[in-house]
């Protein structure tokens, strides 16, 4: 357990320090060679502690009065405290092995992390009870999130701050190119699979299981996509032989969706040449064959040759506060001023896709942010200054939890945002 104490405490720091969870993961486990079995358990403490950072901070500054110079035995103490306050494993082996691993970090330390936890031990209901009179440990984000939330959602932010704070669901995409869903959910059922058929081609799957063992799953049948991400294909109102973008296409699921939909001339541009491979490698593994450039989304870029295009799909880069749950690192990396920078990167990237849209066509803007500076309000800045473009106003499904084509979060859908546009 100690080792995997201290490999979590290096990993938090990292993503505290403004380092991506997924990349800090790959290339912690490229640097030590670490089992799949070990890894499991480095990333279940990193995602809990992470879950609880606010929380434990709190604790640590009750219980501490001067702060270690070395952020690691900081770090450590975090790890420590979200497996006490959570009651995962038996305190008295995680107090040992927290100072077991102090001492690996530094030996004048090893005083220091036992009294700390041990002290915590003795008074952890108190300081668990205080902690619940204060939003940032109660919840776990940093406060400008919690005040930004409470603000734009009076009547739903405290479900969720809660939600984004749960675990995500299972839910997975039918490739109908490739079997009817009535045919998958027998599989499902062939394999004791326990699930729930949301809409759409969306199933959820009720208990966590390796995605590699889901039935058809290497050969191309099945994806994982979010219930709320589905939505994307079916609001474009796609017909056979339209020319249509996805202009900023990674990883590729909501492509690749349209592609088994209809019968469509698709091209998926990527600004990022990285998750361009990951673009690819969603088409080996789907059988998919459509266009993939690597490019920003300009309309005198030479990837574009002046045909206009049926359709566009903006799935914006954004904040990614709708989807914290699966991204645990997003509100301990974001700071206020981001929204600033989104709104005006959307706001651009928005304008730019409008110059390549027929008359007549239509533009599905997407986020994955619950932040109105990202959504709502970058569509009535557009709105108001370019003439041609119509809102239209969409018909959700009743499973769907929305407020104003917000998607709020919920236990079968993460928080998106959709507005679809007309060009007169």
């Amino acid at each position: 357990m100690k080792e995997a104490q201290l490999s979590a405490a290096g990993i938090v720091i990292d993503v505290i320090e403004g380092n991506n969870l997924n990349k800090v993961f790959q290339k912690y486990s490229q640097e030590n060679k670490i089992s799949p079995k070990d890894i499991s358990q480095i990333k279940d403490l990193v995602f809990g502690t992470l879950r609880s950072y606010g929380k434990t901070k709190f604790v640590i500054n009750k219980l501490v009065k001067r702060m270690p110079s070395n952020t690691l035995i900081l770090s450590l103490l975090h790890v420590a405290l979200f497996q006490l306050i959570s009651n995962r494993s038996n305190s008295y082996t995680v107090v040992d092995q927290a100072v077991s691993a102090s001492n690996m970090i530094n030996k004048r330390h090893t005083k220091f992390v036992n009294g700390v936890l041990r002290s915590f031990l003795r008074k952890k209901v108190s300081i668990l009870d205080k902690a619940e009179k204060i939003d940032e440990a109660k919840y776990s984000y940093p406060i400008w999130w919690i005040n930004l939330i409470k603000n734009e959602y009076p009547k739903s932010w405290e479900n969720i701050l809660d939600i984004g704070n749960s675990h995500p669901p299972l839910i997975i995409r039918v490739n109908i190119k490739k079997g009817s869903i009535s045919n998958y959910i027998k599989k499902l059922e062939k394999y004791h699979i326990e699930h729930l058929y949301l809409g759409m081609e969306a199933i959820l799957i009720k208990k966590p299981i390796p995605i590699d063992s889901l039935p058809g799953f290497k050969e191309g049948e099945v994806s994982i996509q979010d219930y709320g991400a589905q939505l994307a294909t079916h609001l474009l109102d796609l017909k056979k032989n339209y020319n249509v973008l996805d202009a900023c296409a990674a990883p590729g699921g909501k492509a690749c969706h349209m592609n088994e939909i209809e019968e469509i001339k698709l091209t998926a541009v990527e600004a990022d040449k990285q998750r361009v491979e990951r673009i690819n490698e969603n088409l080996n593994r789907l059988g998919h064959t459509f266009k993939v450039i690597n490019s920003e989304i300009k309309a005198g870029n030479a990837w574009w040759d002046k045909n206009l295009f049926d359709r566009i799909l903006l799935d914006a880069p954004c904040s990614a506060s709708g989807i914290v749950r699966r991204h645990i690192d997003i509100k301990w990396l974001r700071r206020p001023g981001d929204l600033d920078y989104f709104h005006e990167k959307q706001f651009q990237l928005l304008r730019a896709s409008w110059e390549m849209l027929k008359p007549l066509g239509k533009l599905l803007y997407v986020t994955c942010s619950i932040f109105e500076k990202e959504n709502r309000s970058v569509v009535n800045r557009f709105l108001k200054e370019e003439k041609t473009a119509i809102e239209i106003k969409i018909k959700f499904p009743k499973n769907i939890n929305v407020d104003d084509n917000q998607l709020l979060p919920s236990l079968i859908h993460d928080g998106l945002f959709y507005v679809l546009f007309e060009k007169k």
